[in-house]
């Protein structure tokens, strides 16, 4: 058998990420489709999505990198972009739903919904992310994602200046 050089192992490398690139695209694909089913909403073309550090993911959400908040990931509604970490895993249960909640996001601005501020859009998000878990089997999907009804409450009321 030949021996692999370092041109075979980038393109072994190259092919590992293309896989990569579109099993998140085929995932994009799902979870769109399951939103649409849940909403009647139409669907929106796929929205970029970049990996970016925790320094990067706190700086974009407007919080101090070492503030104890865990961000699994941001939608920025201007851009139409999601943003995950670097090390999000598309084998990891909780990192999906995430991916499902900001993926409603997603489809909440293709379709122009207007809601009276920006914290109300979570309530949504929320309830399909943990009506995803359920279908996925989660028993207790507020445990998973950590947070409570309280929590999603106070995430998604308007407030001044919201």
């Amino acid at each position: 058998m030949p021996k692999l050089g370092k041109c075979s192992s980038a393109a072994g490398r190259a092919a590992v990420l293309l896989q990569e690139v579109v099993s998140l695209d085929s995932l994009i694909a799902i979870y769109i489709a399951w939103i649409v089913a849940q909403t009647g909403l139409s669907a929106p073309d796929h929205p970029p999505i970049h990996f970016v550090t925790p320094a990067e993911m706190a700086m974009r959400h407007g919080s101090p990198e070492n503030s104890g908040l865990e961000l699994q990931a941001l939608y920025n509604r201007d851009e139409g972009s999601i943003y995950l970490p670097q090390g999000w895993r598309p084998d990891d249960l909780r990192q999906k739903s995430t991916l499902v909640h900001e993926l409603v996001h997603h489809v909440q601005r293709s379709n122009n919904i207007v809601l009276p501020c920006i914290a109300a859009y979570e309530r949504q998000a929320y309830e399909l992310q943990i009506k995803w878990l359920r279908e996925e089997g989660v028993t207790d999907p507020y445990e998973l994602i950590k947070t409570n009804e309280l929590g999603i409450y106070m995430v998604s009321v308007c407030r001044d200046g919201s």
